[in-house]
């Protein structure tokens, strides 16, 4: 029969799990009211990207900066710098909150839009502009952090001079107008 003992222990274990405010003592997971951290206003931070042309993928190198206007909306910058290909990104765009609250519920939702450059440097130098659209989600992963997560995918369309990458196989030159990002940032405030 189970004694007295070991069921106030096991209660008194319950209590103290229940009523812990800290996880190992980590003093940014210390127990502080989601109300007392104000919305960022500057972010700025990198991170990578993984993007999808001509049939084959390529890594990017980011870098943001961005403006918090308000609750629903950011006007931001930013550039790309691809591993393989012969190519530089950087524009402009407007990131439209629209699900959550980064400060208190962990995570914001967003829908992006871009507007931007592309600086091609073949036989002439061209500065081709393109547009984007794409969806992204902001993660705070620690409640006293200065920095969070971001993740966003969207695509890219070129809409002057193409980019152009050598085939392998073939002794062809081919073209290519439309990019798909996944893109994994670190940003700071």
């Amino acid at each position: 029969m189970i004694s007295l003992q070991k069921i106030a222990a096991v209660l008194l274990f319950a209590v103290g799990f229940s009523l812990a405010d800290d996880f190992m003592g980590l003093p940014i997971e210390d127990g502080a009211s989601k109300d007392e951290r104000p919305l960022p206003t500057w972010i700025f931070g990198g991170g990578g990207s993984l993007a999808y042309y001509l049939k084959s993928f390529d890594g990017t190198v980011n870098l943001d900066a961005e403006y918090r206007v308000d609750r629903h909306h950011s006007l931001g910058f930013y550039g790309t710098l691809p591993f393989v290909a012969d190519f530089l990104e950087f524009g402009f765009d407007w990131h439209w909150y629209f699900k959550g609250s980064l400060m208190r519920s962990g995570h914001d939702d967003f829908l992006k839009f871009a507007v931007s450059a592309f600086y091609l440097d073949y036989d002439e130098t061209y500065f081709s502009p393109a547009i984007s659209f794409g969806y992204g989600r902001d993660i705070l992963f620690f409640k006293k952090a200065d920095l969070f997560g971001r993740f966003e995918f969207y695509g890219s369309y070129v809409m002057g001079h193409p980019v152009e990458k050598e085939n392998e196989r073939l002794p062809i030159t081919e073209a290519v107008r439309f990019f798909l990002h996944l893109k994994v940032s670190l940003l700071f405030f």
